[in-house]
């Protein structure tokens, strides 16, 4: 298994492709089932065109809002993430600004093409530090296991 050195001096887990993902598809499956119930209960202003409503702009809105939100508080994941035990950290082991988390967002299907054409050409796939980590200097990283004591 790989481990990470940080700048704070923490060696850390990064996550692995498939772990996020899985946590991706939940999050995608989340956010199509708020915008669908949104949609249901709005009244659209041309039902014939499906992709280029004037509501797309609010449901790339809602997914800036749910990604960078999530990624930036304190749990510092979003749900997917968080249900399978990953987190989103910068090169201090600390949480994301909401800044470096837009950024991280907006930077991802940049991220997707470049993994495509590395694909299309052959060429190995980068394992862990993807484009829109590099830019944001952010890790996704297994969350150590927790322990509890009991406080009697």
């Amino acid at each position: 298994m790989q481990a990470v050195h940080l700048k704070s001096g923490a060696k850390v887990v990064p996550a692995s492709l498939v772990l996020r993902s899985i946590a991706l598809i939940i999050d995608v499956v989340l956010l199509i089932t708020i915008a669908a119930i949104a949609d249901y209960y709005t009244i659209s202003s041309n039902e014939e065109t499906f992709l280029w409503k004037p509501e797309i702009l609010l449901y790339v809105l809602l997914g800036w809002l749910y990604f960078a939100g999530a990624e930036s508080s304190a749990a510092q994941a979003t749900l997917g993430k968080y249900l399978l035990g990953t987190q989103v950290v910068d090169k201090y082991n600390a949480r994301l600004s909401f800044k470096s988390a837009s950024v991280r967002y907006f930077t991802k299907p940049v991220s997707v093409l470049i993994m495509l054409f590395r694909f299309v050409r052959g060429l190995p796939i980068a394992r862990h530090r993807y484009f829109h980590n590099r830019i944001t200097d952010a890790y996704v990283v297994k969350q150590p296991p927790k322990t509890y004591t009991s406080e009697n």
